[in-house]
């Protein structure tokens, strides 16, 4: 029988030594993993030290001069190798890939000797499962990833990732990958990148279920996807798909708070209102308040999952769906208890007590009551302010009028509309009818009200502008800014719109609201001119 080359002996050589720094790295880090979770110590131990001599040991024996054959020597070693491989991947086969997540995680991006390692420890595996490939993915997408500009993870460069991939998957036996496959599977991990950096809303991202279809798709793939050229596709959606979920949920979670706020808004009008509180309604609030402990409970632990937010928002909506009908309630005279008839209350007006209620006697003798005059009535159909409209007065329906308008600008329902006490005012003046229809006094309380909603959307998308710059979201930013435009010639025309009642007020001597009028210009002229700058420095198309 032939002696094995002195080339031979230093390959496996260099071989082991390699399989034993991966092994006592990855050692280190399982037994890092069951101290974090209270499994206790590792249950094997391993005098690596004394491994590691018996190397070191064998390094003159392989030299290209030596006549002396380390093969046995190479071979114990091996065995031994092989068996604390085995144990290990035991002890580690009981974590699912969720679970590892986290420790991959905690790796920082600069250790590329660790993530290596535990690498390494993976694709030497004698057998691939799927949970083996899918802690592959994460190492390997760790390892690919780099800290972008905006400080969230970026993909490295390709040239740089491909020979860095190609040499680790040397290691492990992969299926053959010809030309003529390699480039359809490519393009079909390159498709769901592209339909990921399509989406623009969440809701939109859960129920494309492209994450679902991507799993499905790696799953299929198997070990092909440890070839270099798939491995750099495939990481680099791993990331962009990572990002894209991450900025799209934290703009759905902003959402979130501020529809709880509403939600927290009717709980407590309902606590002054509980005659409006239907059976239907208090059940949904009871399971808007279970789903939101349990995802509460996630938040703090950081683990939110997919449909956590949305199994949220389908709570609050359903609560704000139930309270609307909630809101329309049969009223009973206090004398007899005879019932009367239904009047329509919604968020748009204010909802008085029973004890407060005005009734009157229709042609037929029936008691009804006086309805208070519909602010949608009132305000003709705006596309452009209805939305801000309806934020204002659901706000202003939830404070009790039992303060001056000053002293309800700071309560916390409406603290960050940024009301004056003049537009509270307003709206309380023309929400119970104080005011003659189509008198100079009524059109003038229409238009500060309407000019106050303008304000509070310019304000709005001034703030919106400023964040998608800073959040690098050019799709998102550019619809903004045709919407804003809108803003913009709206204001110019309602600018106009305030001159024409100065002027009239100077022109008829009526100065005692000259004041509350310029205050209330001076500000929405900080409001229209602060979206101007920004909408311009955005690159939007600025009405002049």
């Amino acid at each position: 029988m032939q002696a094995p080359s002195a080339r031979s002996l230093s390959v496996r050589y260099t071989t082991l030594s390699d399989r034993f720094r991966s092994l006592w790295t990855f050692y280190q880090f399982l037994g890092g993993v069951l101290n974090h979770l209270g499994e206790g110590p590792m249950p094997y131990t391993y005098d690596f030290q004394a491994l590691h001599e018996r190397l070191k040991e064998l390094v003159h024996k392989i030299g290209l001069e030596s006549s002396i054959d380390a093969t046995p020597e190479l071979d114990q070693l091996e065995r031994e190798l092989d068996r604390i491989h085995r144990e290990l991947a035991r002890i580690e086969s009981q974590f699912a890939p969720s679970v590892m997540r986290k420790f991959f995680d905690h790796i920082k991006r600069q250790d590329e000797k660790i993530l290596t390692a535990l690498l390494k420890f993976y694709l030497l595996s004698s057998f691939f499962e799927q949970d083996t490939l899918d802690k592959l993915d994460i190492l390997f997408t760790r390892l690919a990833e780099t800290k972008g500009e905006d400080g969230r993870g970026a993909p490295k460069d390709p040239a740089d990732l491909f020979p860095n991939f190609k040499r680790l998957s040397q290691i492990t036996d992969l299926p053959p990958l010809p030309l003529a496959e390699e480039t359809p599977l490519a393009a079909a991990v390159q498709v769901i990148r592209n339909e990921l950096e399509s989406i623009e809303d969440y809701k939109t991202l859960v129920e494309s279920k492209v994450y679902e279809r991507y799993r499905r798709l790696k799953q299929r793939l198997g070990k092909t996807a440890l070839h270099p050229s798939m491995l750099v596709e495939i990481t680099t959606t791993n990331i962009v798909a990572k990002n894209r979920f991450k900025e799209l949920y934290e703009a759905e979670e902003r959402k979130v708070v501020e529809n709880a706020n509403r939600i927290f808004d009717i709980e407590r009008y309902l606590d002054r209102h509980p005659e409006l509180a239907s059976e239907g309604l208090k059940r949904q609030l009871e399971e808007f308040r279970t789903i939101r402990v349990r995802y509460e409970a996630g938040a703090r632990k950081d683990n939110v999952k997919r449909d956590d937010i949305s199994e949220m928002t389908r709570a609050m909506q359903a609560v704000m769906a139930q309270f609307d009908p909630a809101s329309k309630r049969p009223l009973q005279s206090k004398s007899d208890g005879v019932p009367v008839s239904t009047t329509a209350r919604t968020a748009s007006h204010r909802v008085r007590p029973l004890d407060e209620e005005v009734f009157q006697i229709d042609s037929n003798g029936t008691e009804e009551n006086v309805e208070e005059t519909s602010l949608e009535k009132l305000l003709p159909p705006d596309p452009l302010l209805n939305e801000t409209l309806h934020k204002i007065m659901f706000a202003l329906e939830m404070i009790v009028w039992d303060r001056l308008p000053a002293q309800i600008t700071s309560a916390p329902e409406i603290r960050n509309l940024n009301l004056e006490p003049r537009e509270i005012e307003t709206y309380r003046r023309l929400a119970e009818g104080n005011v003659e229809k189509g008198s100079p006094e009524w059109e003038l309380d229409r238009f500060f009200l309407i000019s106050a909603a303008l304000r509070v959307k310019m304000e709005e998308e001034t703030n919106e502008i400023t964040r998608l710059e800073d959040a690098n979201n050019p799709d998102r930013l550019y619809e903004l800014l045709e919407h804003s435009a809108r803003s913009l010639e709206r204001a110019r025309d309602s600018d106009g719109r305030f001159q024409w009642f100065i002027d009239d007020m100077l022109f008829r001597g009526d100065t005692q609201q000259l004041e509350y009028i310029y205050r209330s210009r001076f500000r929405f002229l900080h409001a229209y001119s602060g979206l101007w700058l920004v909408h311009q420095r955005s690159g939007g198309l600025t009405p002049l």
